[in-house]
């Protein structure tokens, strides 16, 4: 199956332990619904890491990048329940991807993910398209228990609006991240595949000062619809 759309937004979160369970309750009874049900926005999907940075790892598939945002989506935003205002405060990590789908090659959804992450040199943006697009998806979702490649890159102009309407300023130095989602039905398998058909290059058109990311997931949970007149 493949993504939803052309817009994918990608959040990392975690909390303190002693928390952490009512934090998991609230994300899989009202947080990932209250998202999902927004316009424009078709499925969401819950992760936890093997190897991360951070704990916890949420995608959000939209029909289009500018659902992401829009005044819908920060209406609800500037709302929150009380059981957000309780939770969301106390996040201890967090980071946010708001992105474009550049190309999509899964045949299914995998219960394991490998992410890979990176910061090319903006002048090379256009390669790292060219590269991503040209083939090297198809042939990882051919390999051997995996189900599927996805790429993404993060577009500027909405996560600033997205950080605006956190009542924060942008990084005007912000070099855009980009990702590629390998599905699996095993965790080594989809993190050895990623490393090996993407490290070198990803290396070589990453900004000074950067380097590619990798990380495993497990799957957690998830919620779809398939239309706006429906609920999640």
């Amino acid at each position: 199956m493949q993504l939803f759309g052309e817009g994918l937004m990608i959040t990392f979160t975690e909390v303190a332990p002693d928390l952490e369970n009512e934090f998991n309750d609230w994300y899989n009874r009202e947080h990932l619904n209250e998202r999902i049900d927004l316009p424009g926005f078709r499925r969401a999907r819950r992760y936890e890491a093997i190897e991360a940075e951070i704990k916890y790892m949420s995608t959000y598939e939209c029909v289009a990048p500018s659902y992401i945002g829009s005044p819908t989506y920060l209406d609800v935003l500037s709302r929150p329940s009380e059981w957000s205002k309780k939770i969301m405060p106390q996040f201890t990590k967090w980071h946010r991807m708001v992105a474009r789908v550049i190309a999509d090659s899964s045949r299914g959804m995998g219960a394991y993910l490998a992410l890979a992450r990176f910061h090319p040199e903006p002048n090379l943006a256009q390669d790292t398209e060219a590269w991503l697009t040209n083939g090297i998806l198809e042939d990882l979702s051919a390999r051997t228990q995996l189900t599927g490649a996805s790429a993404i890159a993060v577009e500027l102009k909405l996560d600033h609006r997205m950080t605006r309407a956190f009542g924060q300023e942008p990084d005007p130095m912000q070099i855009p991240e980009w990702g590629v989602l390998v599905e699996g039905t095993d965790p080594n398998a989809a993190l050895v595949a990623a490393q090996d058909a993407l490290g070198n290059r990803m290396a070589e058109l990453s900004s000074p000062g950067t380097a590619p990311v990798f990380e495993t997931w497990r799957f957690l949970y998830a919620n779809q619809r398939l239309s706006d007149n429906e609920k999640a």
